[in-house]
Formats: C-alpha cells, sequence, structure tokens
C-alpha cells in the first residue's frame, strides 16, 4: 500500500553545492519524488567535478527504514553521487532525532565516499563543505587523488615544528 509523501523538502543549487530545506520525519515516497526532482542535478555535479551538499532539517530528521534504505542505494550509485566530497546536515537543538543523525548517517554518505557532518547553524556548514570541495578540486587539478588530508595530515614534518614554521 502507497503512502502519501509524509516531510517537506525544497531543494536548489547555489554553485558546487546542492542545497535543501526540509521538515521531516521522512517516508520513501517523499524520497522517491525528491530522487526525481534532483537526479539530473546530481548527474551535472557529479560529472563536472567535486561537489558537497547542505540539508537545514527541521522538526525531525527520522526516516522510515525503507527511506533510509533509498538513500543507501542513492549514495552507493556513482552516477549519481560521484565526485559528492561533502554533505552537511544542519540541525537545531530542537530536531527530533538529531543525538542520532552523525552515526546513522555518516555511514550513510561514507557509501558515496564523502565526509559527513552535523551542524548547529547554516554558515559553518557552508564553509566546511566549500573547504573540501577546495581540497578535493586541488587534489583533482594536481593529480595526486590517492592522498586525501588524513595521509597529510599524519606525514610528520621531516625536521618535526620548528621547521614547518621556518618553511
Amino acid at each position: 500500500m502507497a503512502f502519501a509523501p509524509h516531510g517537506k523538502r525544497e531543494i536548489w543549487t547555489e554553485g558546487r553545492i546542492l542545497m535543501s530545506r526540509n521538515r521531516g520525519p521522512f517516508n520513501v515516497e517523499l524520497l522517491k519524488m525528491s530522487t526525481e526532482q534532483t537526479r539530473a542535478e546530481r548527474i551535472r555535479l557529479t560529472e563536472s567535478g567535486p561537489w558537497g551538499s547542505i540539508a537545514v532539517i527541521s522538526e525531525s530528521v527520522l526516516f522510515t527504514p525503507e527511506a533510509l534504505e533509498m538513500v543507501r542505494r542513492n549514495m552507493s550509485d556513482p552516477v549519481r553521487n560521484g565526485n559528492l566530497v561533502a554533505s552537511a546536515f544542519v540541525l537545531s537543538d530542537d530536531t527530533v532525532g538529531k543525538s542520532l543523525a552523525e552515526a546513522i548517517f555518516r555511514p550513510v554518505y561514507g557509501l558515496a565516499g564523502a565526509e559527513f557532518r552535523v551542524f548547529d547553524t547554516l554558515e559553518p556548514a557552508r564553509e566546511w563543505v566549500e573547504s573540501l570541495i577546495e581540497e578535493a578540486s586541488r587534489r583533482e587539478k594536481s593529480g595526486s587523488d590517492d592522498a586525501g588530508p588524513e595521509a597529510v595530515a599524519s606525514e610528520p614534518a621531516p625536521n618535526g615544528p620548528e621547521s614547518e614554521r621556518r618553511q
């Protein structure tokens, strides 16, 4: 039995960021509609280089099990989500499910190879997503796609911290 879409989504693009304003909870019927609405834009972003997404969510960040499974399948699709490098949720303290969001969605967005974080407000989320897009773009241009930020950060300076400051 099909249900009416539950939840609300407004979607637009700002540069290399797919933005959405959402009100949950969410069911699979809403996800099916939004998947179709964003398909062409996600493919365009994927084909044109690193990109990110920011979802501003109010009321509830809860998904039915079927809706969450659909998000997992979508994130596993390289045609729609290749080159997705960062995704952020912006959740106020009164958003139902906020305390669970990071643990649930980090591995889901990881299926697309994207970093995931939860923020309280939009501007820090935007700054974080933009910084990861810029970093991925620089790596792509230099051809060093295999060395992520973890590899660079974990390499010690040749002569310790003093030589780092002098360079």
